[in-house]
This record gives C-alpha cells, structure tokens and sequence, in this order.
C-alpha cells in the first residue's frame, strides 16, 4: 500500500515537472569532459581527450544555436501575438551562451595543460 503510494507520488511529480522543464529550455547543455593528468596518461588518453574535446566544442555550438533559434521563434511569436518582449527570456539566453562559452574556454585551456603535461613526460626521441 505505502509503496503504492509513493510510486503514485513520484510519478505524480514527474508529470508536473515535465511541463515546466519543457517551458525552460528544449536545448540540452553538454557535459564536459574531463581531462586526464598528462604526466601519467598514455598516448592514446591523450588523444582520445583530445577527440572529447573537439565533439564538446561541436555539442556546444549546437547547443548555443539551439538556444538562439528558441530566442528567435521566442520574438516572432512575440511579434505574431503583439505581445510585450520579456528581457528576462534574453538575458537568461544570453547567461546560458555566455556560461557555456566560458566551459569551452576552460576546457581548452585543460587540455592544452594536458597535452603540455604528456609531451614533458614523455619527451620525443633524440633524432
């Protein structure tokens, strides 16, 4: 009965969460990835990092055009309507471009210390 219960409630929550998460944003932030420590990683970590930090870069871009063609449909519904323009919808809009251009940012400069870290651990071979 009890477990019943709370698996009603939960799904309860679900559904009405749903919507309202639906309202926020259809975009899908990417997670970055993490670095390996260049000092003790082998050769094929690096460039597999390497490789998640290009599709990152990729994920991210569309996710940042995601979000201005949400702000564009946004204002033409606003237009069709005659309605009046929140600025909150831009400046959330604009925090979540500016918040996953700095995790961009940041994983490039991980990568590049990564990258740095391996070719001085594992020095090339005297020619």
């Amino acid at each position: 009965m009890i477990r019943g219960f709370c698996l009603s409630t939960a799904a309860l929550v679900v559904m009405l969460a749903v919507p309202a998460l639906a309202q926020e944003s259809a975009c899908m932030t990417p997670m970055s990835p993490a670095m390996p420590d260049g000092k003790t990683a082998d050769r094929d970590a690096v460039i597999a990092a390497a490789a998640a930090v290009k599709t990152f870069v990729a994920q991210s871009d569309e996710y940042q055009n995601c979000l201005n063609a949400e702000y564009e449909a946004y204002v033409n519904k606003v237009k069709t309507d005659k309605g009046k323009m929140d600025p909150k919808v831009n400046t959330a809009r604009e925090a979540k471009i500016m918040a996953n251009q700095t995790a961009k940012e940041t994983l490039g400069k991980a990568y590049t210390a990564t990258a740095a870290a391996y070719r001085q651990a594992h020095p090339p071979a005297p020619k």
